[in-house]
């Protein structure tokens, strides 16, 4: 995937200004988030590692280390790009989404919890998806979507 700093740092800026007002105040202590692009074996490899599923998936957030880092976010680029396929989106507006879906992971939402949280954290993701691009529409689609965790399907308008 081919974003520049400069670009990715601008992204970066519009999702926060669209998160709730607690979830910025967070992101003033840790304002530095990592981004790493990774090729389908080695997505494969951490998340198994990591997850223990043994497939390569769209994003995997880790925790940081360091201080003054929210943490890091590393996208499989195979599977982000297949997913715009079947998504019928961009490259760039798959990874606006994923990138919002690791930004929220970051920040303490786990679609993997419950019902309830997972509910909780596509709402937001798909608002501020919504405020993104909005020439893509959500709709909710139960079971479908984002891997095979997610409970949306975008589709152009």
């Amino acid at each position: 995937m081919n974003i520049s700093n400069i670009k990715l740092q601008k992204l970066l800026s519009q999702i926060v200004s669209l998160l709730p007002l607690r979830e910025r105040k967070k992101l003033r202590d840790a304002p530095h988030v990592t981004c790493v692009f990774v090729g389908q074996a080695y997505g494969r490899r951490l998340n198994r590692e990591f997850r223990g599923l043994d497939y390569a998936t769209d994003v995997l957030s880790f925790a940081p280390i360091e201080a003054n880092y929210l943490g890091e976010l590393v996208f499989c680029e195979p599977v982000l790009k297949r997913q715009a396929r079947e998504h019928k989106i961009s490259e760039a507006e798959e990874f606006q989404y994923l990138l919002i879906h690791g930004l929220l992971h970051l920040l303490g939402y786990d679609h993997e919890k419950s019902d309830k949280e997972a509910s909780r954290m596509y709402r937001l993701q798909d608002s501020i998806f919504d405020q993104l691009a909005p020439e893509v529409a959500v709709k909710k689609t139960p079971g479908q979507g984002h891997g095979t965790r997610n409970r949306t399907v975008r589709r152009k308008k």
